[in-house]
């Protein structure tokens, strides 16, 4: 378990978020300014850090690793959540990997499903994130559709099979317990609770780790088929530029053309604030550009 390191300087307190894992390690400091502590403390499988900034609103750490603020939120949730999401012509049964704060449960329950099975090991930071987050989940967890089960994924999940029409990958990044879910084992079984038009949306990591995106993507094009990378920027994350991984049995992940992806949105009567059918398209990465780009491989 990382430690959340917490200075003072000239009688103001800052968080340094030095323990990312990959290239940034050990050689890239960030640094938050610290208006107000909200919640320190440590649950039985991680340290959680809640704090207010001037810039970002209220932020989280888990392990000492920034993962939302107030601010962006939306950015994170909407992409991982509506690319899959409207590829899928139906989506009435959605499985969420991780994802305690709600936030992507909040973004997949617009779609209007019929159920949505969330797994998190972290009973705990769930009740946290409900109490000092509340924007996260908005109520989310209240809804009648919604089983969350407070348990490993690793081994939760193998109790379904062929059920679920998008599964969506919301964990931390491949340290501690998350680690295993970043493994073949783990999208195998992703797989086999997919239908066989399933699709899959998975949180991979930094545009600067482009080592570990590719074994990642290699790992997921073994188990669940073609692949398609969405790439966006986060400004409250270390580098800023973020890559998500999104997969498919039998849909393309790609997605259906923008005039589609336009005629669902509007069946669906969903409104966004960074995610659109340009958006969706625009985001996607073919091929190397720059030394920060990654590929998309189908």
């Amino acid at each position: 378990m990382q430690t959340c390191t917490i200075i003072e300087q000239d009688d103001t307190k800052w968080f340094v978020e030095g323990t990312v894992p990959g290239r940034r390690h050990g050689n890239v400091n960030h640094g938050f300014r610290i208006t107000a502590s909200i919640c320190h403390t440590k649950t039985r499988f991680q340290e959680c850090l809640i704090f207010d900034n001037p810039v970002y609103g209220r932020v989280l750490v888990l392990d000492g690793i920034v993962q939302l603020s107030t601010f962006d939120e939306y950015i994170y949730h909407e992409m991982l959540v509506h690319p899959v999401m409207f590829a899928h012509p139906n989506p009435r049964r959605v499985v969420i990997i991780g994802g305690g704060d709600g936030g992507t449960l909040r973004e997949v329950l617009r779609h209007d499903p019929e159920e949505v099975v969330m797994i998190d090991i972290d009973e705990e930071f769930v009740k946290i994130a409900a109490e000092h987050l509340p924007s996260l989940s908005n109520g989310a967890f209240q809804d009648p559709r919604v089983r969350l089960l407070c348990e490993d994924a690793s081994q939760a999940l193998k109790q379904y099979e062929d059920l679920f029409d998008v599964a969506i990958i919301d964990c931390n990044d491949a340290i501690g317990t998350s680690e295993i879910l970043f493994e073949d084992d783990f999208y195998a079984t992703v797989s086999r609770a997919l239908k066989t038009d399933g699709l899959c949306a998975v949180q991979t990591g930094s545009a600067l780790d482009l080592d570990f995106l590719d074994q990642t993507r290699e790992r997921i094009q073994r188990q669940l088929g073609a692949t398609a990378d969405f790439r966006m920027t986060i400004p409250v994350y270390h580098c800023g530029e973020y890559i998500f991984i999104a997969a498919g049995r039998g849909l393309d992940p790609l997605g259906p053309d923008v005039n589609l992806l336009k005629q669902r949105q509007a069946q669906r009567n969903i409104s966004t604030k960074y995610w659109s059918p340009e958006i969706h398209h625009a985001s996607q990465i073919q091929r190397p550009v720059t030394p920060l780009s990654c590929r998309s491989v189908s």
